[in-house]
């Protein structure tokens, strides 16, 4: 191993009742969103059960329920909470609650109320809020129960992946509708060797998902992981300073290839990467911008993906047919590698998933990682004990 790793084991979470609990007033919340109205909330629950600080449920889930659609879970707590408060449900905030958040607010909403609904069962699942709580489980949640396996999880900082062996490489990053494709200069780990470093056994492994902390996922084939990509050409000179504002549509690296003349293979082997660096600058961490529900920027962690089918850059979409006439509007069938790179990584699931398993809740508390530039490997493979 090159590093020491952090592992979090919801499983391991223990009983605190009674002296254990922090002192009344102290601030001990770690992982739930700061600056919300229910941050009290989240340092009531972590004051009367210590043992929850930075675990999944030092989150808004354990109160709140997702956004429920025909029966699919299609948002995360904070989806439902934020559609209300932009007015996009007809909803009342008593809604977003799930049984657990209702007993907690008929109890007083405080510290000693999350104490006083722990021999309840606020879910109906046949088991107390307060055995769900000490066994790392969701209260008001019928799906998680004492006992049921949760996926191990290894949660890695910067300078951890930073210790994996860094591989650069130039590449297109051709987009569907948007206005520019780029050439970019990415640093960061390969993920074969990410997963190598980790000591992952990939026996049996279709693939990885990549996920971000709106929902967004990417299913990657296995071989896709461990291989290189096709080779492609350089095309220079598609830049607006060349060919004009309303005909350039493609942005260059401060520093180009050396060497490289147009229509010549870029240097260098193209791999899957965990980026981290964007022609020589940290990515810049992503955001998400309400209401368009729409992630910006890249990092700290982006899946960086070459062209399986490389090609020349061209126009967005909405940007063609244009009025140049040089062979580069939009191809349909061209290979928009772009959107596939998922921005604001915040996990890896090595597939398959074994049946029963609870697995990360990417959907709710996966903005804490980004802040905290860290990533989440768990899933098929994952050693027992290391």
């Amino acid at each position: 191993m090159l590093f020491s790793l952090s592992l979090l084991l919801v499983t391991s979470v223990v009983s605190c009742y009674g002296d254990d609990s922090a002192a009344p007033g102290e601030e001990v919340s770690s992982r739930s969103y700061r600056k919300h109205e229910t941050d009290r909330d989240a340092d009531n629950l972590v004051g009367a059960f210590p043992a929850l600080v930075g675990t999944r449920l030092d989150d808004c889930q354990t109160c709140h329920a997702g956004k429920i659609e025909g029966g699919d879970l299609v948002g995360s707590s904070c989806d439902n909470c934020h559609d209300l408060l932009l007015g996009a449900t007809g909803h009342s905030s008593l809604e977003t609650l799930n049984g657990f958040g209702r007993d907690y607010l008929d109890a007083g909403r405080s510290r000693e109320a999350v104490k006083s609904i722990e021999g309840r069962d606020s879910d109906g699942d046949g088991f107390s809020n307060g055995v769900e709580l000490s066994d790392g489980r969701y209260p008001g949640s019928g799906l998680s129960l004492p006992g049921q396996a949760v996926a191990r999880t290894l949660i890695l900082s910067m300078d951890e992946i930073k210790a994996v062996p860094s591989h650069s490489q130039v590449m297109l990053v051709n987009n569907t509708q948007q206005r520019f494709d780029d050439y970019v200069l990415y640093k960061g780990v390969k993920i074969a060797d990410l997963l190598d470093v980790l000591e992952i056994d990939l026996s049996g492994a279709t693939g990885i998902t990549v996920i971000a902390p709106d929902g967004y996922m990417k299913s990657i084939p296995i071989d896709y992981v461990m291989r290189s990509f096709p080779q492609p050409l350089f095309y220079d000179g598609l830049d607006p300073e060349t060919r004009g504002a309303s005909c350039g549509f493609v942005r260059y690296p401060e520093h180009r290839p050396t060497g490289v003349s147009s229509g010549s293979p870029l240097p260098g082997e193209l791999r899957l990467i965990l980026g981290y660096e964007r022609n020589g600058v940290p990515l810049d961490p992503s955001t998400l911008v309400l209401p368009e529900g729409k992630i910006t920027g890249e990092g700290p962690f982006r899946m960086v993906v070459p062209q399986e089918s490389p090609g020349p850059p061209d126009r967005g979409s909405r940007f063609s047919p244009s009025d140049c006439r040089d062979g580069f509007d939009f191809r349909a069938e061209a290979d928009h590698n772009a959107g596939s790179m998922v921005r604001g990584v915040v996990a890896i699931r090595i597939d398959p998933m074994q049946a029963g398993v609870e697995e990360f809740d990417y959907m709710n508390g996966g903005w804490a990682y980004v802040d905290a530039g860290q990533l989440i490997v768990y899933g098929h493979g994952v050693a027992e004990e290391r």
